[in-house]
């Protein structure tokens, strides 16, 4: 037969002062719970209305008092706790006061075991309605409980790593800008703070709370091409030398790319025979034209839809005959990928400076969006440095994906207290700077 010891076992029970006396099943709110009955008792040491300690029995005994208390559901039902805490009565200042349990709060019906669970559960990729069903709690509660959690994260104003990683993503409506700023440390990938505004008058009020000499020791920031970044870190970190992310130079060029293949594929009738096979060829196979030309197979033969049974590389060299103009910004393309993928610095730049094109289109607004990044620096320390900003494209990942799973948020501050426990952003101990 179980004992008292053996039910606070299972429910995790470490006051001693409680004592498990019963434990059945009803229905409540249309749902069949656990109901565990006890009481709990004990001698206080003092009045906690007046301090007076308990000598001479000051303090007497003055009946129960029944709370109903919220647990972690127990083999799939949910659970709840009647407990019977002892009342007592100080003679010397006529006061009662009921026994305090290190299980549950004061004046609170939801144990710290139940909130502890829901704050692991916001870590992960859930709806708060689900969290608040799972616990049988509101969702009111759930977000109560987040925002306790979250309150603990503090950023280190009196500290910054050597390598920054900027970067934005879509925020809630009820902020000014409609993108919100994340930034993280290169080294460890830890996020250090979530801004709702990515505009440079308030990233330079926020990073002006960092003491001068603090700023001074970043080294490096990891930026996308956003030009209000590049002004403002040169302003408030006079030691840091900017690195384009490698990642969003591949991706302008590969946009500039992509947008030539439509330009081309709309010249040809989509209704009208032939040129319908041609728009469809472009349609269905663009995903080879972006890929590493030297990844393209020429020996194994597979069908492809409109070509019929053959290589990747006749699929490409075809879709390239049909336009000069998309045939010479691939080989730019290319060229640029290879060097950024071997890192060779040289090939770059050559490519870059000496490749002209005979058509004005969008590949050549990017080449010259490239050259001015080339003069200025930015991209030769792309290739001195391993740093990106993968790592916080990840973050921004997991973001969208909580955002998404809630259906979006009002309160950009309720968000953010869902990402710091999300993302698991640790407060940083302060450090004087010396």
């Amino acid at each position: 037969m179980l004992e008292s010891y053996d039910i606070k076992k299972l429910l995790h029970i470490q006051d001693e002062s409680i004592t498990l006396t019963q434990i059945d099943r009803q229905t409540l709110k249309g749902s069949l719970t656990n109901i565990v009955r006890g009481k709990m008792t004990y001698t206080p040491n003092y009045c906690p209305k007046c301090g007076t300690k308990n000598n001479d029995y000051g303090i007497i005994k003055y009946g129960t008092k029944l709370s109903k208390i919220v647990w972690n559901k127990v083999a799939g039902y949910p659970t709840r706790l009647y407990l019977k805490k002892q009342r007592f009565y100080c003679k010397s200042c006529t006061q009662t006061f009921s026994a305090h349990s290190s299980e549950v709060e004061e004046h609170c019906f939801i144990s710290k075991k139940v909130k502890q669970h829901i704050g692991f559960q916001s870590r992960e990729d859930l709806s708060m309605k689900y969290i608040a069903e799972e616990h049988t709690v509101s969702p009111s509660t759930v977000k109560r409980v987040i925002s306790t959690f979250a309150q603990v994260y503090y950023p280190d104003f009196q500290a910054l790593p050597p390598c920054l990683l900027f970067d934005e993503f879509k925020s809630v409506k009820n902020v000014k800008g409609s993108m919100s700023f994340i930034y993280a440390d290169g080294d460890t990938h830890e996020v250090i703070d979530i801004l709702p505004d990515r505009r440079k008058a308030y990233l330079k009020l926020h990073f002006q709370k960092y003491p001068l000499k603090v700023r001074e020791q970043v080294k490096l920031v990891v930026i996308d091409m956003n030009a209000a970044y590049e002004f403002f870190i040169r302003e408030l970190f006079p030691n840091a030398k900017i690195i384009i992310d490698r990642f969003h130079i591949i991706q302008l060029i590969n946009r500039s790319l992509n947008r030539i293949r439509v330009k081309v594929m709309k010249q040809y009738n989509r209704s009208s025979y032939p040129y319908k096979g041609i728009y469809n060829k472009f349609k269905n196979h663009w995903r080879l034209l972006l890929k590493e030309e030297r990844a393209l197979s020429s020996t194994d033969y597979k069908y492809y839809s409109c070509f019929g049974q053959t290589t990747q590389q006749h699929v490409v060299d075809t879709l390239l005959s049909f336009s000069s103009e998309l045939k010479e910004s691939y080989r730019f393309y290319q060229d640029l990928l290879h060097a950024l993928k071997t890192r060779n610095y040289t090939q770059f730049r050559s490519t870059l400076e000496n490749t002209t094109f005979d058509y004005h289109n969008t590949m050549k607004v990017s080449q010259r969006t490239l050259h001015y990044h080339l003069k200025e620096g930015h991209i030769e320390t792309a290739f001195l440095y391993r740093y990106s900003n993968g790592p916080l494209e990840g973050s921004n990942n997991k973001v969208k994906n909580i955002k998404r799973t809630a259906y979006g948020f009002i309160s950009f501050n309720s968000f953010r207290n869902r990402l710091v426990l999300s993302l698991k952003m640790k407060p940083k101990k302060r450090r004087l700077i010396e």
